[in-house]
Parts: C-alpha cells; structure tokens; sequence
C-alpha cells in the first residue's frame, strides 16, 4: 500500500472519529452545561449500557469508540471488502516478533476462563490488511477525550505491573504491527 492509498484511509478513518463524537455528544444533548462536558462532568457517575457505574469519561468514550467503530465498518466494506478487521485480537512476541490471530471463538473461551489468557495481548480498532489478517498493511487506532478537546490525542502508557508496563501503546502496536500504526481522534477544537 502506498502513502496515497495509507493517507485517504486515514482520511476516513478521521471523518469516522469526527462523526462518532458529533452524534454521541448531540445523543446526550442536555445532559451537560455546554455542548461538551466540563472536566467536573466528565467525573460524574452514570451507567453505561450494561448497567455498570461509570464516568461519564469512560461512558462517552466507549460510546464513540463504538460509534467510530460502525462508521469505519461501513466504509471499509465499501472501499476494501476483505481486506480489513476490526478489533482483531493478537499474540505478539516482543524477543521473535512473531504474531498470531487470536480467533473470536478463542477469545470467547478465554474469557469465559477469566481472560488470564489474554493477557499481554493486542487489540488495535481497525487493521487494515492484504486479505490475511496477519499480513498487515496499516493499524488505525481511535482515541477519545472528554476534555481538553483542543489537544490531540494521545497514547496510553502502560501501568506498572502491566505486561509491557513502562511502554506506550505506540511504540508496543508499532513493534508489533511495523510502521504504519495511526493514532486517530476527531479533529482538535470543533463541534459539528
């Protein structure tokens, strides 16, 4: 894939992380002061769709994520049928560099197990890819804020005790997945 063909997708996949912001703050329109929360509303608890009290923080982020996540199925499955997966859950071995595809049915069962299994695993949003999930072209990752719309997104770091505590996502998914890794959030500073 070349840069052209890596920078249009991005492309989308930004339009994606705009859109899935939009509709979820105008979802809860009312809820908040301002048409985006206050730092003190995003601490506020509520309950997420599965009944768990959360931050509106977390709550708002997973319900871009989600949004995000459909917007890019529905693009991808227009301009590259078969040759993307969302969410796609790897073992990556940091000594040989190796990968391997977790199947969905695998990650089921070791969850069902109590997920110990997982851990140490990669789960980047959307990879884009040459039909073979394991032969990856570009991994495009989404980031949502609560507050501080005006900055970019950033990478999480690892905490301590974590498996790769000490590392950013970035450079871990870049270790794993090569160079073309996207760190995507909506645009900095608008609400449309």
């Amino acid at each position: 894939m070349d840069d052209r063909a890596r920078l249009s997708l991005k492309k989308e996949m930004e339009e994606c992380a705009d859109q899935a912001r939009t509709d979820v703050l105008l979802q809860h329109g009312g809820v908040f002061a301002r048409p985006v929360p206050s730092p003190a509303e995003c601490k506020r608890l509520t309950v997420d769709a599965q009944g768990r009290s959360v931050t509106w923080a977390i709550r708002l982020g997973l319900e871009m994520h989600e949004a995000a996540l459909r917007c890019a199925q529905m693009k991808l499955e227009r301009i590259r049928p078969g040759g993307f997966s969302l969410e796609p859950r790897y073992r990556f071995n940091r000594e040989t560099k190796e990968k391997e595809l977790i199947s969905p049915e695998e990650k089921a069962a070791l969850l069902r197990q109590g997920g110990e299994g997982l851990k140490g695993t990669l789960e980047p949003d959307v990879v884009i890819h040459s039909g073979d999930p394991l032969q990856i072209q570009v991994v495009f990752d989404f980031k949502f804020r609560c507050v501080n719309f005006d900055e970019a997104p950033k990478w999480r770091e690892y905490p301590e005790g974590h498996h790769y505590a000490g590392f950013s996502q970035g450079r871990i998914y870049r270790e794993a997945f090569g160079e073309h890794v996207e760190l995507i959030g909506p645009r900095t500073g608008v609400f449309r």
